[in-house]
C-alpha cells in the first residue's frame, strides 16, 4: 500500500496544483515508510536520522525547520510527547507518527491501535448496496471503522441545524462536514465519485478546503501528515 499511496499522491499533485508541494512531499514520505523495517525500539530509533534528512530536503517549511532543529538523540523525547499529547499538532508529533505508522498499519487482528481512540484523520463514503456507508480512518494505523453519517465525529452532535456538508466543483470527490457545536471539521472522500481514491492520501489534496475552514473559525479534528 505504501507504493500505491505514493503513486496516488503524485497523480493528485498533477490534478490539484494548489496542493502540489504537500502531495509530492507525502509521496516521498510514503515511499520511505514502505522501506522501514524494525522489530525493536532500538531499530526504530535507528531510522530517525534518515527521516530527519528526508524532511529537511523535501518538507513544507514548518516541518523542514523543525527537522533541522531536532537532534537524533531526541528520539525518546519525541516519541513520549506523541503518546502524551492531547491531540493538537506539533512538528514533533509528525516525526513520531511517521516512524510509528508503518508498524501500526501492520498490526495483526486482535491488536488494538491506541490512536484509534482519538479523532480520525479523514472520513470516507463507500458504495454499499444502494447507498453509501460512512467510515472514519485512524491517523496512525490507517484502519477504517464505521460511524453514523448523521453525527459529528468530534462531539457526537446530531442536530441538522448544527451540522453542514460543504462541496465544491473544484474537488468533486471531496466534501467537508462542519459542526457548529464543537467548531470542528472533517474532510470526507467520496469513493462513489472516484473509486481509485485513497482517503488518507486524497485528503491531502484538499488544502484549499482546509484554509477555508480555518478562516471561518473551524479546527481540524486530526492533522494530516503535512501537519494540516
Amino acid at each position: 500500500m505504501w507504493h500505491q499511496r505514493a503513486e496516488r499522491a503524485r497523480l493528485l499533485a498533477e490534478r490539484f496544483p494548489t496542493s502540489r508541494q504537500i502531495l509530492l512531499f507525502y509521496a516521498g514520505l510514503a515511499e520511505w515508510q514502505g522501506q522501514v523495517r524494525f522489530k525493536t525500539r532500538e531499530e526504530l530509533a535507528g531510522q530517525f536520522p534518515a527521516l530527519l534528512e528526508l524532511v529537511c530536503c523535501s518538507a513544507p517549511p514548518l516541518l523542514a525547520q523543525a527537522a533541522r532543529e531536532l537532534d537524533p538523540s531526541q528520539f525518546e523525547k519525541v516519541l513520549s510527547e506523541y503518546w502524551d499529547a492531547p491531540g493538537t499538532f506539533s512538528p514533533n508529533q509528525f516525526f513520531a507518527r511517521s516512524l510509528l505508522q508503518p508498524y501500526a498499519a501492520n498490526l495483526p487482528d486482535g491488536f488494538d491501535c491506541p490512536w484509534c481512540r482519538k479523532a480520525p484523520q479523514v472520513g470516507c463514503l463507500k458504495p454499499q448496496g444502494d447507498g453509501l456507508a460512512f467510515q472514519i480512518t485512524c491517523g496512525l494505523c490507517l484502519r477504517a471503522q464505521s460511524f453514523p453519517r448523521s453525527r459529528c465525529v468530534g462531539c457526537n452532535e446530531s442536530s441538522e441545524q448544527k451540522l453542514s456538508t460543504l462541496t465544491t466543483p473544484d474537488f468533486p470527490h471531496l466534501r467537508m462536514q462542519t459542526c457548529d457545536s464543537c467548531m470542528a471539521y472533517l474532510l470526507i472522500v467520496d469513493l462513489s465519485r472516484d473509486a481509485m481514491a485513497i482517503p488518507e492520501v486524497d485528503e491531502l489534496a484538499g488544502l484549499p478546503l482546509d484554509l477555508w475552514a480555518v478562516e471561518h473559525g473551524y479546527h481540524k479534528l486530526q492533522p494530516n501528515m503535512a501537519g494540516i
